[in-house]
């Protein structure tokens, strides 16, 4: 039996690398609808003063944004950095909370470097 070929006489590879593209792309689609229902639950619970759900969900939306990366074959360790560039990057009152927040993110960060 003759193996499968493509119009210009080739084996068909093109076919299966298109059909993994669009189970990654599937399957990004997917966790883009749970990290959106997870920002939500995020806010929900911050509104309502749950504390324990607000952390849980929270937990979840960057887990689900970790995985996303990793599918798209963004190591874990590249995504700490982007957050870091990120997160350095923004601009907030020298005199905020916030401010402190992000440093302390950022020195964990890159302390795990």
């Amino acid at each position: 039996m003759e193996p499968n070929r493509g119009a210009s006489g080739g084996m068909a590879v093109a076919e299966s690398i298109e059909d993994v593209l669009m189970k990654r792309l599937r399957a990004v689609e997917h966790e883009q609808i749970d990290l959106l229902q997870q920002v939500v639950d995020v806010m929900r619970h911050a509104h309502t003063g749950n504390h324990a759900m607000f952390v849980e969900s929270l937990a979840q939306v960057v887990g689900i944004a970790y995985a996303m990366a990793q599918e798209l074959g963004i190591p874990p360790e590249r995504l700490d950095r982007e957050v870091v560039v990120a997160l350095e990057g923004m601009p907030l009152d020298p005199d905020s909370d916030r401010r402190q927040a992000v440093q302390d993110v950022v020195k964990y960060l890159k302390g795990r470097w």
